[in-house]
């Protein structure tokens, strides 16, 4: 579900576990009441697992989501080469710009739990802002 930017809460995670011990009928200490594994299982769960950690989600849109995958990256490298090739540019006279921004909400995202070695986490968001304060950056690939 990560790959699909719905990753599983530490209480979605225990809620699931709970549910998976009922259904197969295992025995358990879990709180029935509450329908949740213990705190202890969650940390054991992690040390048996290195591969999984709980982490907080970028916020991506859907949109942007979307239009990340394997054919669209291609596309691009291809047009991409192309381009450099037609017009025999060299590092001087390629140049990238991007911005960032901080979003101050206070609401944040709940942490998820994800495979390790991910640089980034995202999680889909509604397109309803609060206050953002925004940089715009702009460099040479020859570092100018």
């Amino acid at each position: 579900m990560k790959k699909r930017l719905f990753g599983l809460t530490v209480l979605e995670c225990r809620h699931l576990a709970f549910q998976l011990a009922e259904l197969n009928g295992c025995v358990h200490s879990f709180n029935k009441d509450l329908e949740l594994s213990e705190k202890d299982w969650m940390q054991g769960f992690l040390r048996r697992h290195p591969d999984v950690s709980n982490r907080t989600p970028e916020a991506t849109s859907r949109a942007r989501a979307m239009d990340f995958n394997r054919v669209a990256v291609g596309q691009f490298f291809k047009l991409l080469t192309e381009t450099v090739e037609k017009h025999h540019l060299t590092a001087d006279k390629i140049y990238n710009s991007d911005e960032t921004g901080i979003t101050i909400n206070p609401k944040g995202l709940s942490r998820i739990l994800v495979t390790k070695g991910k640089r980034q986490v995202g999680a889909l968001t509604s397109r309803e802002r609060d206050e953002m304060v925004t940089v715009e950056i702009c460099f040479s690939a020859a570092g100018a």
